[in-house]
């Protein structure tokens, strides 16, 4: 079923701080990169999403349903999945994640079926014993991914889902995520635009609580053309140059530096940008 999330003129302020600024946005079925550094108000704009907390002013809507409305009903269609979860120490995998499903109203018999599936997916199958307090961050990370999908959420809200996975880890849980993408609303909050490049329909820049940029990496990636350049020089010029430009690579070649920088006006004989070189860009 096609959804759609609207989101409308959605602002959030703590005293004199102005933390999300007239934020607009329109959400289809897919998968969307929210990127920006710590304090962009990415974890803000996904609080108010899933209505962890109130906005300052602004709307959201759901299928053009005031979610404020909707309440319950849209409520039982959200899986988050936080950054950081603790209060469970002491429980095992398995005894947290049964916790969750009965919150979630699951059924006994179906939610022992697709926890077990579900372990094996992420590849903690042989960990589900385990006290949480004895799990390593990436499998604690592992853990909150299955709880956000454990019912079969159609909007999913994702805060830096790869923090602290290995390469392998990453890879598999980034697959995991295109797998289960169909018929979903899917926003992912991260800073390392490599995780979800190849995943994401649509890329949302958030800097300083305003978008922007909206788009496919594909014109992100084209906003830089003649701008990305990469040069040898000598190590007493490299200074210079980074007072000048942004440089998002140094490599080291015997007495010289190669060095991948951009530029602010368009210039000939360019390079294809990279998503380093756009986060560093506009960032």
């Amino acid at each position: 079923m096609e959804q759609e999330i609207l989101i409308n003129n959605i602002s959030k302020q703590y005293g004199d701080k102005k933390v999300l600024n007239d934020i607009n946005l329109a959400l289809t079925n897919g998968i969307y990169g929210l990127i920006g550094p710590n304090g962009a108000g990415k974890s803000t704009l996904m609080s108010i999403m899933t209505t962890l907390i109130k906005q300052t002013s602004g709307n959201i809507y759901y299928n053009n349903q005031d979610i404020e409305k909707l309440k319950e009903q849209y409520y039982t269609k959200i899986g988050m999945m936080p950054q950081n979860q603790k209060g469970y120490d002491n429980f095992t995998a398995l005894q947290f994640l049964y916790y969750i499903a009965t919150l979630k109203g699951m059924d006994k018999k179906y939610a022992k079926e697709i926890i077990h599936d579900l372990l094996i997916q992420v590849g903690l199958e042989n960990e589900k014993d385990k006290k949480l307090k004895a799990y390593s961050g990436g499998m604690l990370q592992r853990l909150m991914f299955i709880q956000a999908i454990i019912n079969d959420s159609s909007i999913l809200v994702l805060d830096e889902p790869t923090a602290g996975l290995d390469p392998y880890e990453r890879i598999r849980l980034r697959n995991l995520i295109s797998q289960i993408a169909k018929n979903k609303i899917i926003i992912i909050a991260t800073h390392v635009m490599q995780d979800i490049e190849s995943i994401a329909k649509e890329l949302i820049l958030l800097k300083d609580g305003e978008i922007i940029f909206k788009g496919s990496s594909e014109q992100i990636m084209k906003t830089l053309d003649g701008k990305v350049f990469e040069k040898y020089i000598e190590l007493k010029q490299l200074k210079e140059y980074e007072k000048r430009y942004k440089i998002s690579r140094i490599s080291h070649f015997d007495d010289q530096l190669l060095i991948r920088y951009i530029v602010d006006e368009v210039m000939p004989n360019s390079l294809n940008a990279s998503m380093e070189d756009v986060y560093l860009y506009y960032m």
